[in-house]
């Protein structure tokens, strides 16, 4: 059989572009928001919000200005914005984030700064925007 030989079988479908992974490598500045459903690396600098992603990575030395909203956020540099994981917060010893951070659990190592609150959520409880204005003072009616 040649290498080069045409296979009769039928083609494979390309894999979805949410199981992807995407990369700001250290050289690229970006400024806008991002949406995946994949995973996202940060290397470089970003100024906007990551809207939607699986795991987001923010390398030692990158740096964001805005949100992120994702499964699994794991900081290793600098963020000025508020993040919001579903699942799981991971600041390395380099970290430093300006703002809030809401998960179901996080892990500081020693070194990482959080100069904001921390508010952790038990598993399956997202709370609505409702909730929240309830929970903060608001009145309800009933």
């Amino acid at each position: 059989m040649s290498l080069l030989a045409r296979r009769s079988g039928p083609t494979s479908t390309p894999t979805p572009a949410s199981s992807g992974y995407s990369l700001l490598d250290a050289q690229l500045s970006v400024t806008g928001d991002l949406d995946t459903g994949g995973s996202l690396r940060i290397d470089g600098k970003l100024e906007g919000n990551v809207r939607r992603a699986d795991t987001v990575v923010i390398g030692v030395g990158a740096s964001m200005t805005g949100d992120v909203h994702a499964r699994e956020v794991v900081i290793g540099g600098t963020i000025i914005g508020n993040v919001h994981a579903t699942e799981r917060v991971e600041l390395q010893a380099t970290a430093i984030v300006t703002g809030d951070i809401v998960t179901q659990t996080i892990l500081v190592q020693e070194g990482g700064v959080v100069n904001g609150r921390v508010l952790m959520r038990p598993p399956g409880d997202i709370p609505s925007a409702a909730t929240l204005h309830v929970s903060d003072g608001a009145t309800s009616s009933r």
